[in-house]
């Protein structure tokens, strides 16, 4: 990991949502701002992060939803809600959604910058000891001496499973994203043979049996843990 730190807020008000990107952004952070939790997972897709913002009411998925997703799928990142909710029952679902620091709104800048800064200190020092998906390099492995080329439509498969709620999605929502997000024109015919194909390289290259497992009348779920890699 490079020494930048990057950070994504995830906020729908948009001066809100500025007002954080320009004061956060300095040499030593990059900061990038998005008004939903599809606009995180194509932030995500560009370029992984190191920490996230959040906050909890969104359009579409809310930011519980986002942290529990991200939690799973990338255990090393540095998650913080930053909310208006201000009720101990509300502080106690973030936290057990995954967050590791839950601020309340209006924000107390010093105090941001300070929990921004203890977070960053943390996740450089985080190692991964799961599979690793290097969407930049089209690889999954587990260490540099062990890992798999991919294609770059095994690659987007991967990711858009690692993200999704409970690791598990269904097809049409899979060939959706896989769509819009990734310009792959899959069909319902074509996908199964490609999973098949990917579980296989996955299990002779890595040794992990069954890690992509079709759930009957839905879609597919990812079985392994699964984080995604920087540069």
């Amino acid at each position: 990991m490079n020494s930048q730190v990057h950070i994504v807020v995830v906020e729908d008000h948009d001066i809100v949502r500025d007002e954080l990107v320009a004061f956060l952004t300095r040499p030593e952070w990059h900061v990038r701002g998005v008004d939903c939790g599809e606009g995180l997972d194509i932030a995500l897709h560009q370029h992984p992060a190191n920490i996230v913002i959040i906050d909890l009411n969104l359009p579409g998925e809310d930011g519980l939803s986002i942290s529990q997703r991200l939690r799973r799928a990338l255990p090393d990142i540095g998650i913080i809600l930053l909310t208006a909710r201000v009720l101990p029952m509300d502080k106690v679902a973030g936290y057990q959604s995954g967050a590791d620091v839950y601020l309340t709104k209006p924000a107390n800048i010093g105090e941001l910058e300070a929990v921004v800064i203890n977070l960053a200190r943390r996740v450089k020092r985080w190692g991964h000891h799961n599979l690793q998906l290097n969407i930049s390099k089209l690889t999954l492995g587990i260490s540099l001496e062990m890992n798999i080329s991919l294609t770059l439509t095994e690659a987007n498969i991967l990711y858009e499973l690692s993200l999704a709620p409970k690791q598990c999605i269904d097809t049409e929502s899979l060939l959706h994203h896989l769509d819009s997000q990734h310009k792959m024109n899959l069909s319902r015919e074509n996908l199964p043979v490609i999973i098949s194909r990917l579980r296989t390289k996955i299990s002779d290259g890595l040794d992990i049996k069954n890690s992509i497992k079709a759930v009957r009348n839905y879609g597919y779920k990812l079985t392994t843990q699964i984080t995604l890699q920087e540069n």
